[in-house]
């Protein structure tokens, strides 16, 4: 029994501890990985750069003249002349720009050979111009255009203006800076803040001018001290700037891209998704021409372990092999006359499971096992000849192919919102964690997808444990997506739509199956048997009981295929069923349900799912 390695139920029970392996992983490990891979845009902080290369090597900078626009839509537009004494030839030369949250663009150095390096902090300009790099002095001209993003503050606006960086290593002899304002700009609150890394300048060493009539701010000063920055602040009135950059586009950006793939999976399921209808109709009886063996591969187009167990107990219920249970979970098969009549797929099934084995003779339980295992590959081929039609197929080719294009297109969107949230607050994206969520995300709605598909085939009580465990898997990667875009941008009722849309998505993506008309009829009639089974009618049951004595044992076989064999036995408690000749119970001193002396149809059926769990869980 134990060598049973390759069996459908085994997949089953290692699918579930794989996902459970995989929720646990994605809890635990999924934070720690963002982490350790986490880009610019993450909410840590990188490292400031080492001030010490952000200027060549040693010159005297004598005039620093500065002048600037700003601009209605919160831009700068900058010239800096930056003069300069070099007592030996330089093979460069650095000068700091600004770095920051804003874009910094149309950087250039007038008459010069140069390279601008831009970076979230510490950007710079190297003159690499060897006639510019000689001894005596010179005037560098740097001129860039610095963009300001919208600031999301709803009570004021807010002007904050670097004139000076501190990351300058040199001192500076006069310092002459101009800024032009709009004719509409307030002054009221326009400060100046000075000083050597954000220590106010005690010594007075600037002189700051606001002229209101001019609508231009001056700041002078003589004998600069290295790393000494100058600031102009104001506070302006909500809704002063305009046409600012804004990024509150990327939440416009989200809701598209998760309604634009709602629209295309729901197209893709129009145009080939969608089940054929078929008529609805009460099944109370077998369904004609599809036997027990068959249940698994009219769904899931394969044949599993349990399958071949029915076929064992329908060989038992035919009379040919006897069923006993000699032990707690421990059976033998007794060998009774061949089914020479049948199908081949049955004569294949009953001498590989008996050979070597006389009439009458038994065989041991260590030895059923491996060979249900055969019977179950060699059966398999014999099961897919009565459905290889198009019209039989469980999973046409195109929905099939529909469902994995519309799981990695989910994956995309979730990876998309989870990087564009981080636009909204002008942050570099996080690729590593947008391509994480994209895999996760794909990964998690094909778990999803099998466990529904397994639903028809597997017992209620599986069914609803894989279906939950699926529901929560999938739910991991929209539930982080949503937590990123509501953490970057601030604003739950982002995310409010991206769940709504990625919990249709999915939905979408499981009804994605589209199968053969004769598939759907037959899947149509076991769907409409099993909910008889789980809720048989007195009056049905009694009427179909009279007719067929046999009844009872024959929709038995259906009912733990579909694990409601006990619903289906409780229904035959007061009719007089027929004690199976087929099956005995030979445990010594063995109890049976409700202080009975003889077994029940419940005992019968708990003791014959025993039977199948004894070997398909193993």
């Amino acid at each position: 029994m134990n060598n049973i390695s390759r069996s459908n139920n085994n997949k089953n029970r290692i699918f579930r501890i794989a996902a459970l392996i995989a929720l646990v992983l994605f809890v635990v490990v999924f934070p720690l990985a963002l982490r350790l891979f986490a880009g610019p845009g993450d909410d840590e902080t990188a490292a400031p750069a080492d001030a010490e290369g952000i200027q060549g090597g040693a010159f005297e900078v004598t005039d620093y003249d500065f002048t600037a626009e700003v601009g209605k839509d919160h831009t700068y537009t900058v010239e800096e002349k930056i003069s300069v004494n070099i007592p030996d030839q330089l093979q460069s030369m650095e000068f700091a720009i600004p770095s920051g949250n804003f874009r910094i663009s149309d950087i250039e150095v007038e008459n010069a050979l140069y390279e601008a390096k831009t970076a979230s902090e510490a950007s710079k300009v190297v003159i690499s111009d060897p006639k510019k790099l000689t001894k005596g002095a010179h005037e560098y001209t740097v001129r860039y255009r610095i963009r300001e993003y919208r600031d999301h503050d709803e009570s004021k606006d807010m002007f904050y203006f670097d004139v000076l960086l501190p990351e300058w290593k040199q001192p500076i002899g006069n310092v002459s800076i101009n800024v032009t304002f709009p004719d509409d700009f307030p002054f009221d609150d326009m400060h100046c803040y000075a000083g050597q890394f954000g220590v106010q300048d005690a010594n007075n060493k600037i002189a700051f001018k606001a002229k209101d009539s001019a609508h231009t701010v001056s700041v002078k000063g003589q004998m600069i001290p290295e790393n000494f920055g100058i600031t102009l602040k104001a506070q302006l009135p909500d809704g002063y700037w305009e046409k600012a950059l804004d990024g509150s586009w990327s939440i416009t950006a989200i809701m598209l891209v998760m309604s634009g793939l709602l629209l295309i999976l729901l197209i893709l399921w129009l145009i080939g998704g969608r089940d054929p209808k078929v008529k609805k109709e009460i099944v109370t009886k077998p369904v004609e021409g599809l036997t027990p063996v068959e249940l698994g591969y009219i769904f899931n187009s394969e044949v599993r372990t349990r399958d071949v167990l029915n076929l064992i107990l329908q060989f038992a219920q035919k009379g040919y092999l006897t069923i006993s249970e000699y032990e707690p979970k421990h059976y033998r098969l007794i060998r009774g006359k061949a089914p020479v009549n049948e199908e081949r797929m049955y004569r294949n099934a009953f001498r590989i499971l008996f050979e070597d084995v006389y009439k009458g003779r038994t065989l041991s339980m260590d030895k059923i096992g491996p060979r249900l295992e055969k019977i179950r590959a060699v059966i398999n081929d014999d099961v897919a000849a009565g459905f290889n039609t198009s019209e039989s197929s469980p999973f046409t080719p195109i929905s099939r192919a529909f469902r994995i294009a519309g799981a990695v297109l989910l994956g995309l969107g979730l990876g998309l919102s989870a990087m564009l949230s981080y636009y909204y607050d002008y942050r570099s994206p996080n690729y590593v964690e947008a391509l994480v969520v994209a895999v996760a995300g794909a990964a998690a709605a094909m778990v999803f997808c099998k466990a529904i598909d397994s639903r028809d085939s597997t017992s209620t009580y599986a069914g609803r444990y894989a279906e939950i465990l699926a529901v929560m898997i999938f739910a991991l990667p929209v539930i982080y997506t949503a937590f990123r875009v509501v953490m970057n941008t601030g604003k739950p009722y982002a995310a409010i739509p991206m769940i709504i849309a990625s919990g249709i998505d999915g939905f979408l993506i499981v009804i994605m199956r589209a199968r053969g008309k004769e598939n759907a009829e037959i899947v149509n009639k076991v769907r409409r048997l099993r909910h008889f089974i789980s809720h048989p009618t007195p009056k049905e049951v009694l009427e179909n009981h009279l007719a067929d004595s046999d009844y009872y044992y024959d929709m038995l076989l259906y009912a733990l295929a579909f694990g409601s064999e006990e619903a289906w036995a409780i229904s035959f408690l007061t009719l007089d069923v027929p004690e199976p000749d087929w099956y005995s119970d030979d445990i010594e001193g063995h109890a049976f349900s409700n202080l009975r002396s003889e077994p029940s149809t419940v005992d019968y059926a708990r003791d014959l799912r025993s039977f199948i769990r004894t070997f398909d869980n193993n």
